[in-house]
């Protein structure tokens, strides 16, 4: 700072104004101040998924964010994004990864189990475009490999489940018998959709790895 501060008053000296060096210094600072405001602020791209994108709109504010932190959801250098209720779930980022905040309400933490990090890896959905009876499924499933059954696999799902789009380029198990394998997961609350923040990939392990865009067709 202290060099260029020498080097702007130098080529003031040099001009006739008397008020030259400051306006040269208020150039300066004022162009710096923008590089960084430009480099600082996130840029987000729309994919326009949300049928209803005003009912949409993110209700999970700071104190939700701080509360997050605290409970050991994830680890300590992982940076999220301060409340904005102008970016909607589906947006998409190579920076920024969206998660819904229900997975971590039923008790799981990033990064999450093998099991259930392997049906991400098989299926490509972003953990946002990802509905809550997906998470119950697999959270009672990991459960159940860790306690009774180790050698159970991601793929093992295929006997029960198809993987169906659910409007807005959201996504749920459907069951492939009348009698689902896992009871009452279907049940959801409408105020799900609305609670999600964004993660700076680089804070996070395997940030890059995940899904920048959602999915708009898949099945396993």
């Amino acid at each position: 700072m202290i060099t260029i501060l020498r080097a702007i008053f130098r080529y003031s000296s040099s001009l006739s104004s008397p008020f030259s060096f400051a306006k040269v210094l208020h150039f300066t600072m004022a162009s710096r101040t923008r590089s960084q405001t430009a480099d600082s602020v996130p840029t987000f791209h729309e994919q326009n998924l949300l049928k209803e994108p005003k009912k949409e709109v993110c209700s999970f504010d700071n104190a939700d964010i701080a509360a997050l932190k605290t409970s050991g959801a994830f680890p300590a250098g992982a940076m999220i994004r301060p409340f904005d209720r102008e970016v909607r779930s589906d947006v998409y980022s190579d920076k920024w990864v969206c998660f819904l905040a229900y997975p971590f309400l039923i008790g799981l933490r990033y990064p999450f189990p093998t099991f259930i990090s392997r049906f991400f890896e098989l299926t490509g959905l972003s953990y946002a475009q990802t509905m809550p009876m997906v998470w119950r499924v697999l959270v009672t499933l990991d459960q159940i490999k860790a306690r009774h059954m180790p050698d159970l696999c991601i793929e093992d799902l295929l006997i029960a489940y198809r993987l169906r789009s659910h409007g807005s380029s959201r996504f749920l198990l459907f069951s492939t018998s009348k009698d689902p394998l896992i009871l009452k997961a279907t049940k959801n609350k409408d105020d799900w959709r609305r609670k999600f923040f964004l993660v700076k990939r680089d804070s996070i392990d395997k940030g890059f790895d995940l899904p920048v865009k959602w999915l708009t067709s898949g099945r396993i």
